[in-house]
């Protein structure tokens, strides 16, 4: 049953993914499907730019954070023998606030150089 704690890595997992994605590939154009899409990287093609090239380094490096203290975090779970339903909850509670951590850092990033 401890075994679904590997459910845990998928939000990492996928923050490095598509930073490597993203970095391999930047978007160009403004369109509202790809690349970093936020309100302030659609202000202008400067921030647009700026923001594809900051983006995927900051999520390839809060990935890789979240990935240790998940895989630290589901240690301790299963050695204090805490119910998988709370392990999961608490994997994807902090897997989240990683996620929203990325958005808000390139955002004042962007921000920082443009004001």
């Amino acid at each position: 049953m401890y075994s679904l704690l590997v459910i845990n890595l998928i939000m990492p997992f996928v923050m490095i993914f598509v930073g490597h994605i993203f970095k391999k590939h930047p978007a160009s154009d403004m369109d509202p499907n790809n690349g970093y899409n936020t309100p302030t990287s659609r202000k202008t093609q400067d921030h647009w730019n700026y923001a594809q090239s900051i983006a995927p380094d900051i999520f390839i490096f809060f990935g890789k954070i979240l990935g240790l203290i998940e895989i630290a975090l589901s240690a301790v779970m299963f050695l204090f023998h805490v119910p998988i339903q709370a392990a999961l909850s608490v994997g994807g509670i902090v897997g989240w606030g990683f996620l929203f951590l990325g958005f808000y850092k390139t955002d004042s990033e962007i921000e920082k150089k443009f004001m």
